[in-house]
């Protein structure tokens, strides 16, 4: 296809993170002395937003609270919770060997670079958002307008891929392609055009 600017999400997309989110979560869940569902429902609340998850888990009223404690067991946990895809490597290489970009936009902190730094992956990037950047989180498209005019970013050169429809909805709203990360199949309707089950065959399909 052609696709110059690879946009890569964290969490659920380049790395396999679920596990880590739901155990701090479930963590802020039995500390908050609430009921604990099923691991795969947490998981699938968050395919959401953390936020309309944890609205979801702990109600309006304490929906904050359960925010503020996954965040400080996420935070405890640290890179060591953070383990890449498989294929992670190879497909930000084949980006790259072909002439393109590699960027990340991440709702994470600074711990999604760290990590990339410790699997010798953060020299294959071009930039990086993170938390500490300030965006207005996905769908939101304002990180993705500033990533463009910061490096004269042509949008439609550009393709966002991450494995929430917020992903979808923000690389859309930035005038850019946008494909969808799903290799667990938590999509029975998919909220894009373009659908993968792997990291590599989602940077051949757009290069």
């Amino acid at each position: 296809m052609g696709y110059i600017h690879f946009i890569w999400d964290f969490d659920g997309t380049l790395y396999d993170t679920y596990q880590g989110i739901v155990a701090a979560v479930a963590m802020g869940l039995f500390e908050m002395g609430l009921p604990l569902p099923e691991k795969e429902e947490v998981a699938r609340l968050a395919k959401t937003t953390l936020r309309q998850a944890c609205l979801a888990l702990a109600g309006k009223e304490r929906a904050q609270e359960l925010l503020a404690r996954y965040a400080v067991h996420a935070a405890d946990m640290g890179i060591a919770a953070l383990s890449p895809y498989p294929g992670c490597l190879e497909a930000l290489e084949k980006v790259v060997a072909s002439g393109g970009f590699n960027y990340l936009y991440t709702h994470r902190n600074r711990q999604a670079v760290e990590a990339l730094e410790r699997d010798g992956m953060a020299s294959l990037f071009r930039d990086f958002i993170t938390m500490e950047a300030g965006f207005p989180h996905k769908p939101a498209p304002d990180a993705l307008n500033w990533l463009a005019r910061q490096h004269n970013l042509d949008p439609a050169s550009c393709v966002m891929i991450g494995d929430r429809p917020i992903d979808i909805q923000a690389g859309n709203s930035a005038g850019m392609a946008a494909a969808l990360f799903d290799p667990e199949g938590y999509f029975g309707e998919p909220p894009a055009g373009y659908v993968f089950k792997s990291l590599p065959e989602a940077a051949e399909a757009f290069l």
